[in-house]
């Protein structure tokens, strides 16, 4: 009962820090509040931590640019960055984004002299 949502102010606070800790401390307040009584009025309660990972999740994704997905996406390439990490923050977008560069490696080894001039 003690797990807590995540508000967007303070994500984009904590994700602007150099480094995050396992656990993403923060003031609930309010969030908390209508958290803990939802659990209490639905049927079977709620996961609360299932919906921070969610929410964080979606916030995190939203909060991204063309141009940090595919810095994202190097990093990834480069061994900076995990692929797990890399598919929370890229969601379907990861596949896609490899099916391209796979796409690509592969026009590129075509042999083309049949379509020269």
């Amino acid at each position: 009962m003690g797990e807590q949502l995540i508000p967007l102010a303070h994500i984009v606070r904590v994700m602007s820090q150099e480094s995050l800790d396992e656990t993403i401390k923060f003031r609930a307040g309010p969030l908390k509040e209508a958290a803990t009584e939802l659990d209490s009025v639905h049927l079977g309660g709620i996961n609360i931590s299932e919906l921070a990972r969610e929410g964080l999740t979606q916030m995190l994704r939203r909060t991204m640019t063309d141009d940090d997905k595919i810095a994202i996406y190097e990093r990834y390439s480069a061994g900076d960055l995990s692929e797990d990490a890399a598919r929370v923050l890229l969601g379907e977008e990861f596949d896609l984004l490899q099916e391209d560069i796979d796409a690509f490696r592969e026009a590129t080894a075509d042999d083309t002299s049949d379509y020269l001039v």
